[in-house]
């Protein structure tokens, strides 16, 4: 008898921790989960994610340089640093960073557009204030870089794979958030600084997802 309730104890326990985690996954899951939108509320994207490509390399400097921007574009989201985010584009009315899904363009931020929800650096301090808030840490990793440099050599496209994932509280590990594939135009500020022109990430999650982030 001692030995059936003691079983049936530990059953209990461990069914109880099982739920318990299986709430924890399924809470941070949810949190991953910025909002829903319908497909068809969701415009074309502006730019598009063609296949194929050939690789055209810059000089190993600008490579260099133009990997640093790429991956200070993940560490400032990562960092919560809306700031040094926006300094990464050149400071003109057409640049612009969108996303995109199966569904179509979820936002397009631009300079100075005086619809907050579309102003690249209001939504952008919006975005990492949700982040902070939220105490939900993300990691975007960015990798596979392929570069085509422009034969006049303003400007140099990029194609990158970024993964992100999302850490919050009530998570044991990181979870897998994201993958996307990301595309970039790049020139030079009056400095000499590369800077985006346009950054575009078309996530691989369904239409009715809408991240922000």
């Amino acid at each position: 008898m001692r030995g059936t309730v003691m079983s049936d104890l530990w059953n209990g326990l461990f069914n109880s921790r099982t739920a318990l985690r299986s709430f924890a996954v399924v809470s941070g899951i949810c949190l991953a989960f910025e909002g829903s939108v319908p497909a068809q509320a969701q415009q074309a994207c502006s730019t598009t994610a063609v296949t194929g490509w050939l690789p055209r390399n810059p000089s190993l400097d600008d490579q260099r340089s133009i990997t640093d921007v790429l991956s200070s574009y993940a560490w400032t989201i990562d960092d919560r640093d809306p700031t040094s985010f926006v300094d990464l584009f050149l400071k003109e009315a057409s640049s612009s960073y969108e996303l995109c899904n199966v569904g179509g363009q979820v936002f397009k931020l631009t300079f100075g557009h005086q619809d907050p929800s579309k102003d690249l650096e209001t939504e952008m301090a919006s975005i990492t204030k949700y982040l902070k808030d939220h105490d939900l840490q993300t990691r975007h990793l960015v990798t596979n870089t392929l570069f085509d440099a422009a034969k006049d050599g303003k400007t140099v496209k990029t194609k990158s794979t970024v993964l992100v994932t999302l850490q919050a509280s009530n998570l044991e590990a990181p979870e897998l958030d994201y993958s996307a594939d990301v595309r970039a135009t790049l020139a030079k500020d009056g400095d000499g600084n590369w800077k985006f022109q346009s950054l575009t990430v078309y996530a691989d999650n369904a239409a009715i997802v809408a991240k922000k982030r």
